[in-house]
């Protein structure tokens, strides 16, 4: 990480790269290595412990005495790292926030792509990259369609209806948009408070950036909130209308109640599959943006379960 020779005191960083560690000692050395390797160098890394028990806080002792990065700790754990990405991001020096998780993969590319987009794009205050999801060596999801370009409002909410076209570790905010926003919402949800903070920013942005480069691998398997099924309630989106009260044009309104069923039935299906209640889920399921094909999915999650899982064995006969 270079610094900038312009003149005494130290030099304010383009990119502050925030990683919230819990107990991720397998990864953290080759997950921290792929950050030191970017191609683009102006950027600082802001690391926060949340709380680990397994070595990690050691790790990032010996990285921050190597002048690699700069330590943060928390005293307790915050579900889904949201408080301690929050924390990371008031203890930032840089305009723009990149967000990295301590178990997944930073191509070398992935800080020169966002330098690129903002320099061409001075007027935006957010930016996102594509990403591949993987499990073990096989790319299991990757966005596709979407091309690079500049793209309003309805746009990215209509990318989100279709699938989660942003994640924490493929976006790039200005500091102050991140603020007035509030940030994750830290102390609230186990899971699924990144996917709320994303939909809540583009349902406010006028406009944003997306380059269809991919930069970034959420690697699944690493994912231990997203394994655990007492992480499984309803989705936070559930609470998005009655908290935001999101003030939107028509076309932008169906697309937000579009993402909201998508992401409440997704759970709900998860769920299911593993033997877990899900009835409780779908009174926050709304009829305006619900579509033919998830009314079909409410219905077959309705059933009992032994009736549930003949018809998805049904379902994926007819597919093949």
């Amino acid at each position: 990480m270079k610094e900038r020779d312009d003149g005494p005191g130290p030099a304010q960083p383009f990119f502050s790269v925030v990683i919230p560690v819990h107990n991720k000692v397998e990864y953290l050395e080759k997950s921290l290595a792929c950050v030191y390797g970017q191609s683009f160098q102006d950027f600082e890394v802001i690391a926060v412990d949340d709380h680990s028990s397994d070595g990690s806080l050691e790790i990032l002792q010996q990285h921050e005495t190597a002048g690699r990065l700069t330590l943060f700790q928390r005293s307790e754990p915050g579900p889904g790292g949201y408080a301690a990405r929050n924390l990371g991001v008031e203890k930032a020096n840089a305009e723009w926030i990149v967000f990295f998780d301590a178990d997944d993969i930073m191509h070398e590319n992935h800080l020169q792509v966002f330098h690129d987009a903002i320099m061409v794009n001075r007027d935006c205050s957010f930016f996102c990259n594509n990403y591949v999801m993987k499990v073990g060596d096989k790319v299991v999801g990757k966005n596709r369609g979407i091309r690079s370009g500049r793209y309003n409002r309805l746009d990215g909410l209509t990318f989100f209806s279709g699938n989660d076209f942003v994640h924490t570790n493929s976006a790039c905010t200005r500091r102050s948009l991140f603020n007035k926003l509030g940030g994750f919402p830290a102390g609230e949800y186990k899971r699924g408070g990144d996917v709320y903070f994303w939909v809540k920013l583009l349902s406010t942005l006028d406009g944003f950036y997306y380059s269809d480069a991919v930069t970034s691998e959420w690697l699944l398997d690493h994912s231990d909130v997203t394994k655990n099924p007492r992480n499984l309630t309803v989705h936070p989106l559930a609470d998005f209308l009655k908290k935001e009260r999101p003030n939107l044009d028509k076309a932008c309104d169906f697309q937000l109640r579009r993402i909201i069923n998508r992401k409440i039935i997704a759970w709900a299906t998860e769920k299911k599959l593993q033997g877990i209640r899900c009835y409780q889920d779908f009174p926050y399921v709304t009829l305006k943006g619900l579509g033919y094909e998830n009314m079909i999915r409410i219905l077959i999650l309705s059933l009992p379960f032994s009736m549930y899982q003949a018809a998805v064995h049904v379902k994926r006969a007819w597919a093949q």
